[in-house]
C-alpha cells in the first residue's frame, strides 16, 4: 500500500508542476486573463490531495 501512496503522491506533484508551467505559458501568451483561474484552481486541488495523502500515510491502516 505504501507504493500506491507514493505513486499517487508523485502523480499529484507532477500535475502540480505542470499547473505552474501552464500558468506561466498562459500569462506569457495571453497576459492577465481569466484562463489563469483554471490551472490555479487545479493546483490548489492537487495541493489539498497531496496534503491528504501525506496525512493518510501517517495512519496505521496504510502502513
Amino acid at each position: 500500500m505504501k507504493i500506491v501512496l507514493m505513486i499517487m503522491l508523485a502523480a499529484g506533484m507532477f500535475v502540480l508542476f505542470f499547473c505552474g508551467y501552464f500558468t506561466g505559458v498562459i500569462k506569457e501568451k495571453l497576459g492577465k486573463n481569466w484562463l489563469l483561474a483554471v490551472p490555479i484552481s487545479i493546483s490548489l486541488l492537487m495541493f489539498n490531495i497531496i496534503w491528504a495523502i501525506t496525512e493518510l500515510a501517517k495512519a496505521d491502516r496504510w502502513q
